[in-house]
């Protein structure tokens, strides 16, 4: 089994943006696209666009996590913190998922302006929390399958807003996985 289709980070301290990863179908792995960083690390990651994704028999389908803590050796900083925004998220389709969305910002390193369009993926078993988020904010445009987690304002097909986020600080992760 592979542990990730795509992965960016851990170590990016320059940053990494204006990424688009289109037309990809992840099969028999651990997680499906994955931004991993933490504090120390420094720079960003803006701008990224995941668009028509196929997940088949993914344990986890989305990952974002803001807690990373391995780095080679002491000499970082740790105030270097990451900045994650501008994250879109379209098309994404697929069945055999047993955590669509795992999203993991925190107090330090929120992940913001997210966005999940035309999503539709079958699960493996229903749990609880299965589209889990902390300290992110963003939106859902659409209807998406499975329901997203509370920290996304909603947005109907045609982008009007029909209702807001109650709290992006949610925490709403279940790590029985």
């Amino acid at each position: 089994m592979n542990i990730a289709g795509i992965s960016i980070g851990s170590e990016m301290s320059g940053g990494v943006s204006n990424i688009t990863v289109e037309n990809v179908v992840v099969w028999d792995s651990r997680r499906g696209v994955r931004i991993k960083t933490a504090p120390g690390r420094g720079g960003y990651v803006r701008q990224i666009t995941y668009r028509n994704l196929t997940f088949e028999n993914v344990r986890v389908g989305i990952v974002m996590k803001t807690d990373y803590n391995e780095h080679p050796d002491d000499g970082y900083e740790p105030t270097a913190l990451p900045i994650l925004t501008d994250i879109s998220f379209t098309t994404i389709h697929g069945h055999g998922v047993r955590v669509p969305v795992r999203i993991h910002g925190s107090e330090e390193i929120p992940v913001k302006n997210v966005s999940f369009q035309d999503m539709s993926v079958g699960l493996t078993y229903k749990k609880k929390h299965i589209f889990q988020c902390a300290f992110v904010e963003g939106r859902v445009i659409g209807t998406i399958f499975p329901a997203p987690c509370e920290n996304l304002d909603r947005y109907n097909e045609h982008g009007h807003l029909f209702k807001r986020s109650s709290s992006q600080n949610v925490t709403d992760i279940d790590y029985d996985f």
